[in-house]
């Protein structure tokens, strides 16, 4: 029996939510990026983003997958009733989560010590607060991602998108008024500070709002399979993100500093575009599970292609204004350093708009068992985002990043679309649209 009535209920719902939590954190996170950036300058800035980056990057060691695994279990809790397995990974997570922090750790001070990370430019003396942010990130998300599988969407997303990006534009202002300054180390003490702050309410509300039978149930270890859904889930996060960062770090290396300063705000300006795209994404990734173990096919299809409409509409709409004025916006709010953003944003959008006809093949891959799709569409867009990258950026600068970006991502989501439908006969695209006025159509002639 198909729940997709309930389910597109919950999903509207659970997408409202997030529309208003995410535009409250772009406006936070932008509007921290607008002060960071016009306090550090294009130099600074672009230190503290390598810093940044390489941080994310390094905490992926530390999520290993759980974060997602969480959700998913979470999801199948709420489909079967099963606490056990739930319980007993959260329990598990952070012992393997402060693990690998001391790895990652020890494995910075030995690469530090034999001088294969550069100091020239301060990079030594940002980099310790990045990775001091790493475990709190990782276990607090943990906790965001459980709630998130257990629909509690406000809960789950409140302490990361909005309580962060707040402590941490609190944190800058007060560095300011002591200090009177604020430099790229500054910045990222701030953040890890922020994450701090956010782990102990995530922590604290899964606490509070956990089902009473998840509190009951005798906690069941499975490390085996965890491993194993772990391994390609983690592969597909570390791709995902490294996609996001990788441009970055590139500029960075072949370009220079500035560059990357230029490039970080253009890709923080997308961002903006994205606000119903991952609100969108994150409300509907859980449910993608739930039907997934409901055995709903057609429920499945439904919220894929009201996914994929939603994301198309949502970033065209927000991000043609600045597309069209862009020229005059991120000079007067980045400031005059930071005028060439406004042609890498274009080549960024324009790389968004045309993958979000494309939907969601991607998250519908690791909810529906087919993680090694994922893992390998995710592998496939950074080689070649490497691969253009260390092409295009040193004739090219920054805009060759941009351009990279843009093409690693339609073609990594093109190929994983195509594979997803030959094997479950979801479609993600906008052609897949066509199920739903079938069924209305059918639907309308019983009438």
């Amino acid at each position: 029996m198909s729940t997709g009535r309930p389910v597109m209920q919950m999903f509207a719902r659970s997408s409202l939510q997030m529309a208003l939590l995410y535009a409250a954190s772009t406006g936070l996170s932008f509007l921290s990026g607008v002060v960071v950036a016009n306090l550090l300058g294009a130099t600074g800035y672009g230190l503290y983003a390598i810093a940044l980056s390489i941080s994310t990057l390094a905490g992926l060691a530390a999520e290993f997958g759980l974060p997602t695994l969480a959700m998913r279990e979470a999801g199948r809790g709420l489909a079967t009733g099963e606490w056990g397995l739930l319980k007993g990974l959260v329990a598990w997570s952070d012992r393997a989560i402060l693990l690998l922090c001391m790895l990652i750790v020890l494995a910075v001070a030995t690469l530090a010590s034999l001088g294969l990370i550069d100091a020239r430019h301060g990079l030594l003396r940002v980099l310790p607060f990045g990775l001091l942010l790493i475990p709190f990130v990782s276990i607090g998300k943990v906790r965001a991602f459980a709630l998130l599988g257990l629909d509690h969407v406000l809960a789950s997303q409140l302490p990361v998108v909005v309580g962060r990006p707040l402590l941490f534009i609190a944190g800058c202002g007060g560095a300011w008024l002591v200090w009177e300054r604020i430099d790229p180390a500054m910045a990222m003490a701030a953040q890890a500070a922020s994450a701090a702050c956010a782990m102990v309410v995530s922590l604290v509300l899964y606490r509070r709002l956990r089902p009473a039978a998840l509190v009951k149930a005798s906690p069941d270890r499975d490390v085996r399979a965890w491993l194993e859904s772990c391994v390609p889930m983690a592969m597909t996060e570390g791709l995902r993100l490294l996609q996001g960062q990788l441009a970055l770090l590139l500029v960075g290396l072949l370009a220079g500093v500035a560059q990357a300063g230029t490039y970080r705000v253009a890709d923080a300006v997308s961002q903006v575009t994205l606000v119903l795209v991952s609100a969108i994404a994150t409300a509907g990734t859980p449910m993608f599970a739930r039907l997934h173990a409901a055995g709903d096919r057609e429920g499945l299809q439904n919220l894929a292609s009201l996914c994929t409409i939603a994301m198309l509409g949502g970033a065209f709409i927000v991000g043609l204004p600045i597309a069209l004025w862009g020229d005059h916006l991120i000079p007067f709010v980045f400031g005059s350093n930071f005028a060439s953003s406004a042609a890498l944003f274009r080549i960024l959008w324009g790389g968004l708009l045309v993958s979000a006809m494309l939907g969601m093949p991607l998250s519908i891959a690791n909810m529906t068992g087919h993680h090694a799709l994922s893992t390998r569409s995710f592998l496939i867009m950074g080689m070649v985002n490497a691969s253009l990258g260390a092409l295009l950026i040193p004739h090219f600068g920054a805009a060759g990043g941009a351009l990279a970006t843009s093409a690693a991502l339609l073609i990594a989501t093109t190929y994983c679309s195509l594979r997803l439908h030959a094997a479950t006969g979801i479609d993600t695209t906008l052609y897949g649209l066509r199920h739903i006025h079938k069924k209305a159509s059918v639907t309308g002639r019983k009438l």
